[in-house]
């Protein structure tokens, strides 16, 4: 398969910064040219599978949604205006306790191809506790690169609890089954939080950790009654704790990571411990503001996630960009967390944190084609002549024209090229319906 996407304006997001007007050349699954120089006019005898004309349009490498619920997405609307904890238990926990294996599936297809149409290309998800197999079959169907697995939950008191080693032996399995399954699909470790895992899962987290080297995808304070559980849990700070069980490393993502102590931040930096950032979550749910700038200037690899539907309610990258950049603002003064950074933490950054960063998050020959053309016709877009501007502050997921993923287009002129969209709506929407009824 040769594509070739000819005459956009290129936004490279090498070391350099290059950004041109030129052509992309896709065989198979990498880049295999970048040229300021019209490619079919230089090799007139070549032949392409596809051509896309990108005129006057940006071509950008493919999101990274660092954190998200796929088994949430039909959950949306149902748990808004309330705090994390009360939202857990009130809303949360039950609708998810309360899936089937086909209504795990329409969830996990139609949020995928939400964020696909927003131009996502990876994301790291955590399913819930039941149906991570229906989960990651739907998944795989969609073309996106996934890393993700069960939600690990073995303390009682919740709807979804199990035993530590029900918890464990299931997510050995789904490991072992499809770590090396898919090229796209990668299983992640998903302890949910230390609130709802007992020191003996943890413990076993770490283990498979260094046995198998996975990803470990976990959330830490993220609101302050949560941080304050665990202390009365643990006798100590969140990141803390999780430190004294091995768990802090670059292979770990800590997703939120807002009210942390000056002693977390350092060691957060020593062990090169990736934090997530989910602005729009954190605002929904009051849990408050991180400190993304400060991270960012102690050399922590920060990147962005849309979190669950449910505590969103939009799964658009160009949305977490846009506040990720004002939020730091009125805290840190108008010059923090620019355009370009916020750019570049929502495509490298996620890169980086799920250790890919040498295949994706820019646009460089030999890397993994993970590609989205972004169309600039709209008012708010069409006059602005900074690319990042445009990128962070003016455009949504509603200028998402094309998406390639791992060389193969996911989306052309804004369609779904392996989902049929109204069967994905309607088969959403029957199974939310049946969840209503039950919760």
């Amino acid at each position: 398969m040769k594509i070739l996407i000819e005459n956009g304006i290129i936004v490279s997001n090498n070391k350099a910064g290059d950004i041109f007007t030129g052509d992309v050349l896709v065989s198979g699954n990498k880049i295999q040219r970048l040229s300021q120089k019209s490619l079919k006019k230089t090799n007139p005898l070549d032949q392409y599978d596809h051509v896309i004309d990108a005129t006057d349009r940006f071509v950008i490498p493919g999101f990274v949604q660092a954190h998200t619920h796929l088994c949430q997405t039909l959950f949306r609307g149902e748990a808004d205006d309330l705090s994390l904890i009360d939202w857990l238990k009130e809303k949360i926990w039950p609708f998810e306790a309360a899936h089937t294996a086909e209504s795990m599936r329409a969830s996990a297809i139609y949020g995928t191809l939400e964020m696909q149409m927003n131009g996502t290309t990876t994301i790291l998800d955590m399913g819930s506790v039941r149906h991570t197999q229906s989960l990651l079959e739907a998944v795989a169907e969609t073309g996106i690169r996934y890393w993700g697995g069960k939600c690990l939950m073995d303390r009682k008191g919740t709807p979804l609890s199990e035993s530590t080693k029900d918890a464990l032996k299931e997510t050995r399995e789904l490991s072992e089954e499809w770590e090396n399954k898919s090229e796209l699909i990668n299983y992640a470790l998903c302890p949910r939080f230390v609130v709802s895992c007992t020191e003996g899962l943890l413990k076993g987290v770490q283990e498979l950790q260094s046995e198998l080297g996975l990803m470990v995808h976990t959330h830490a304070s993220e609101n302050k009654d949560e941080v304050a559980l665990v202390r009365k849990i643990t006798k100590m700070d969140n990141v803390s704790y999780l430190d004294k069980l091995k768990l802090l490393n670059p292979r770990t993502a800590i997703v939120h990571a807002i009210h942390l102590t000056a002693k977390e931040v350092l060691r957060l930096a020593k062990t090169k411990t990736p934090i997530v950032h989910c602005p729009s979550s954190n605002m929904k749910l009051g849990s408050g503001l991180a400190p993304i700038t400060k991270y960012l200037e102690k050399g922590i690899t920060v990147s962005l996630g849309g979190d669950g539907a449910p505590c969103n309610n939009s799964m658009d990258p160009f949305k977490e960009m846009h506040l990720a950049a004002i939020l730091q603002k009125p805290v840190f003064g108008p010059t923090a967390l620019d355009a370009k950074t916020a750019f570049q933490i929502a495509t490298l950054g996620g890169a980086k944190t799920l250790g890919v960063e040498d295949k994706i998050g820019s646009l460089e020959v030999g890397k993994l084609a993970d590609i989205v053309v972004v169309d600039r016709s709209h008012p708010s877009v069409y006059t602005v002549t900074d690319a990042y501007s445009a990128l962070v502050y003016s455009c949504t997921g509603r200028d998402v024209n094309d998406v390639i993923t791992n060389g193969q287009i996911i989306i052309r002129h804004r369609v779904h090229q392996k989902l049929e969209r109204e069967r994905v709506y309607a088969q959403a929407m029957a199974e939310k319906k049946k969840l209503l009824r039950k919760v």
